[in-house]
């Protein structure tokens, strides 16, 4: 690799990294969708482990996410291409995740063009 670009091409990936950070951060949460109570019917349960690093949810739905013995629900109402990957522990409870979990919103399915 030409070491002369090295740095700028290193430093472009970190400021990118940065900056889509920031923007899922300052998205409001609201954009993202809303807690489900705790009884609400779940479309899907995901198990969060160690080992999990991304999960993929459709917009439109309410998923159920366990970690360890404990777990909360999340209703992806509005999801929508708009929607920035963020990382779950953004609207888990507090202290529940103990590691970054980029999460994926795919468009609501019933929004959809055929």
């Amino acid at each position: 690799m030409n070491t002369k670009l090295f740095m700028p091409v290193l430093a472009a990936i970190t400021l990118a990294a940065t900056c889509a950070s920031a923007l899922a951060a300052a998205q409001p949460a609201d954009f993202r969708g809303g807690p489900a109570p705790a009884q609400a019917a779940a479309d899907r349960v995901v198990v969060i482990t160690a080992a999990t690093r991304h999960v993929n949810v459709a917009g439109g739905s309410t998923v159920r996410f366990v970690v360890g013995e404990r777990s909360f629900s999340w209703n992806f109402q509005n999801g929508s291409a708009h929607v920035i990957p963020f990382d779950l522990r953004l609207i888990a409870p507090q202290g529940l995740l103990t590691h970054p979990v980029t999460t994926y919103v795919s468009d609501n399915p019933l929004y959809q063009n055929n």
